[in-house]
């Protein structure tokens, strides 16, 4: 009777196990990367990635959360995406392989200034056999600073700057110059 419920216990280890560790990633995560904080004047995102380097985990996530960004702002963006899945086996002797591969190339058409890193947290996934980073981070742009530094780049051409003047792109970019002002006591 023992052995009966011992090997019941082990059979329903696999899959549930994995559903356990999903969750308690998801439960984990930090508010702030499931719900990004939407602030006037900023574009933000959030991104994950895993490593067993605390570093590489940090470096791929911002990288990630940039690239997004990026892309959210103006860009030229192709990629790559492979994925191969298998199933060897039967039932419980069934192994799944999957395999998942993303190239991704990004020419961005402007430089993208004024973002940073405004939050990251790293977190330590222990298992029997290795340890894993999660590092979570958070990029935020600024949109207003970039507005002023246009602003100010077509003010010092003066027949741009005459000629935009009284346009209403003009207008919405004092404004914008304005709201930063105000928000950094400019």
């Amino acid at each position: 009777i023992i052995a009966l419920v011992l090997s019941g216990c082990s059979s329903k280890g696999g899959p549930d196990l994995n559903a356990e560790a999903s969750r308690k990633i998801i439960k984990s995560a930090p508010d702030w990367f499931l719900n990004p904080p939407q602030k006037e004047g900023f574009l933000t995102n959030a991104a994950s990635a895993t490593s067993q380097d605390m570093q590489m985990a940090l470096d791929k996530a911002r990288t990630a959360a940039a690239t997004i960004l990026s892309g959210l702002i103006e860009s030229e963006w192709s990629g790559l995406v492979k994925r191969a899945q298998e199933e060897t086996g039967l039932g419980e002797d069934s192994h799944v392989i999957d395999q998942f591969s993303q190239t991704q190339e990004q020419v961005i058409a402007t430089a993208l200034q004024d973002w940073k890193i405004a939050k990251k947290e790293i977190q330590e996934e222990k298992s029997s056999t290795s340890r894993i980073y999660r590092a979570y981070v958070l990029v935020e742009w600024d949109e207003g600073a970039a507005q002023k530094r246009l602003l100010a780049k077509i003010q010092s051409d003066e027949q741009i700057y005459t000629a935009i003047r009284a346009t209403e792109l003009y207008d919405e970019m004092e404004e914008k110059v304005e709201k930063y002002r105000e928000r950094y006591g400019n």
